[in-house]
């Protein structure tokens, strides 16, 4: 610069140094992050084609997923279904086994240990009727389980018979119901 252009100015020479000292470090500064960048993106360049390339060989779709996680489920569901069915079946006692039947005391004509004179001295128990008041929420199933112990359909036909009772479900709060003890 020219010196009349300084003085008129009002900049200095060691301010005139200053500035084009910090133009030459920012040009330096400037080169050197240009190359760096391209550096980068070149590197980045050959990062993503050697992605694209692996992802396009082993990428699947979604649906793949969801139907193969769908069947899986499927299989594991049906799987636990049948392992419940089967521990369920072995642990319940089933009605068509064999079953022995009961004697009553009465026509049991075992030997027995008790001397002939006491034995023949007992009367013997005289079954009697019982009587029942029927309340809300009970059935002729849940009567025959609660004075019996279990439900059998014969003897629910025999509570039908001694009330003569024409529909087993037309019971009524209140109802005096006669259960045959036999």
């Amino acid at each position: 610069m020219k010196s009349t252009t300084l003085r008129r100015s009002n900049i200095t020479r060691e301010k005139i140094q200053m500035m084009e000292a910090l133009n030459d470090y920012n040009r330096q500064h400037q080169d050197e992050e240009f190359y760096r960048a391209q550096n980068k993106t070149r590197e980045l360049d050959a990062l993503w084609q050697s992605f694209g390339i692996r992802t396009q060989r082993n990428e699947k779709a979604p649906q793949v997923y969801f139907v193969t996680g769908f069947i899986c489920g499927v299989i594991v569901t049906l799987a636990i279904v049948v392992i419940v069915s089967l521990l369920i079946n072995i642990s319940t006692p089933k009605d068509d086994m064999i079953s022995v039947p009961k004697k009553s005391a009465v026509e049991t004509t075992d030997f027995s240990f008790i001397p002939a004179d006491s034995a023949a001295s007992k009367p013997a128990a005289v079954v009697r009727n019982q009587e029942y008041t029927v309340k809300s929420g009970d059935t002729l199933e849940s009567i025959v389980i609660r004075f019996f112990g279990s439900f059998d359909m014969s003897k629910v036909i025999a509570i039908q018979n001694a009330n003569k009772m024409a529909n087993p479900n037309a019971l009524s709060i209140g109802q005096k119901l006669i259960i045959p003890m036999k």
